[in-house]
C-alpha cells in the first residue's frame, strides 16, 4: 500500500470521525437546552414545533403565543462543531453556542433600535435603514445602540434586556417583523433559568 494512499485512509478517518464525534456532542448540548427551555417556554405559548436544521440549530416554533406576542420562535444555534476546519474559522471569529429569541408582536412597537456588542459573533447583519436612514449611535458599554430618534428610550431597552446579568450579544427592535430579537450566549445564559429569561424577552416585548 503507497504511502499516499495510507494518508488519504488517515484523513477519511479523521474527518468522517470528527463529524460523528462533533455531531453527537452537538446533539447532546441540544438536547440540554431543550430541556432548560421547557419551564420557560410555557410562558410564551403552549404549543411547540421544533426540528433540527442540521447538526447545528434547534428551531422552535411558538404559535399562536401568548400577548403581547403574536407568534414566537426561538433558535439554539450551536458552534459547527462537526467539520473541524469550520468550527476552527468560526472560533477565531469569535462564534459561540447562542440562544436566540423572535417574536412578532400584537402591535408594531413604537420605538426602532438595534443595539450590538460588537466584541461577540451574532446571527443577522444590520437593517439597511441604518444607513440610508442615517441612524445615529451611542455607546453603552459593551453595547453600540443605534436608533433613528429618542435615544433615552432606546437606552433604556437595552438595559433590561441584561437586567438579569445576561448581557446580550444583539438586539433589535423593529417595524418590520420579526419586531424582536434578543440574542445571548448561551453559556451565559444557562445560569439563570429559562423563566427568567423568557420573562426578560417579555418585558421587553411590552416596554416597547
Amino acid at each position: 500500500m503507497s504511502l499516499n494512499l495510507v494518508l488519504f485512509i488517515l484523513v477519511v478517518i479523521f474527518i468522517v470521525g470528527w463529524f460523528a464525534v462533533g455531531t453527537h456532542y452537538n446533539v447532546r448540548k441540544g438536547e440540554d437546552a431543550l430541556r432548560w427551555l421547557q419551564q420557560g417556554l410555557p410562558q410564551v405559548g403552549e404549543k411547540t414545533t421544533m426540528r433540527w436544521l442540521g447538526s447545528s440549530v434547534v428551531e422552535l416554533k411558538i404559535q399562536p403565543a401568548k400577548a403581547p406576542f403574536r407568534d414566537a420562535e426561538v433558535l439554539v444555534v450551536l458552534e459547527p462543531r462537526d467539520v473541524a476546519l469550520l468550527w476552527w474559522i468560526a472560533r477565531l471569529r469569535g462564534r459561540r453556542d447562542l440562544l436566540v429569541f423572535r417574536g412578532t408582536l400584537q402591535r408594531a412597537p413604537r420605538v426602532e433600535l438595534v443595539a450590538a456588542d460588537h466584541r461577540a459573533w451574532a446571527l443577522g447583519g444590520n437593517d439597511p435603514r441604518m444607513k440610508t436612514e442615517q441612524w445615529s449611535s451611542q455607546s453603552v458599554p459593551p453595547l453600540t445602540i443605534y436608533s433613528p430618534a429618542n435615544f433615552s428610550s432606546a437606552a433604556a431597552v437595552a438595559n433590561l434586556a441584561a437586567a438579569d446579568g445576561c448581557p446580550v450579544v444583539r438586539l433589535s427592535v423593529l417595524r418590520t417583523v420579526p419586531h424582536l430579537e434578543v440574542q445571548w450566549r448561551l453559556a451565559d445564559i444557562r445560569r439563570q433559568s429559562s423563566l427568567d429569561i423568557i420573562e426578560t424577552a417579555r418585558q421587553l416585548a411590552d416596554s416597547v
